[in-house]
């Protein structure tokens, strides 16, 4: 079984008019959001890591109102993966 799940997420953030992408890895196994960076300039193409607060905000979404994700993670658009993608790894500690 792989360890993470990884790819884009689309998130609508407390204080944001239209979603956002993300870049996000879950632990299969802890069924936890493990890194996350957020997209700052849609034009240029701009992501960094997000903050305490996005990345609870990220989490609880992914967790609490996706958990089928887990079950179907290709639905979701999602890759399951052995390694951390080269992004999170810096991210991860």
């Amino acid at each position: 079984m792989p360890k993470f799940l990884t790819g884009e997420w689309a998130h609508r953030f407390i204080d944001d008019r239209s979603d956002r992408m993300t870049q996000i890895v879950l632990d299969v196994d802890q069924q936890q959001l493990v890194a996350a960076t957020v997209q700052r300039d849609r034009a240029a193409d701009v992501y960094t890591a997000a903050t305490r607060e996005e990345f609870a905000d990220l989490e609880d979404s992914l967790i609490n109102a996706n958990a089928e994700l887990f079950d179907g993670p290709a639905t979701f658009g999602l890759i399951a993966v052995d390694d951390l993608p080269t992004w999170a790894v810096h991210l991860v500690q």
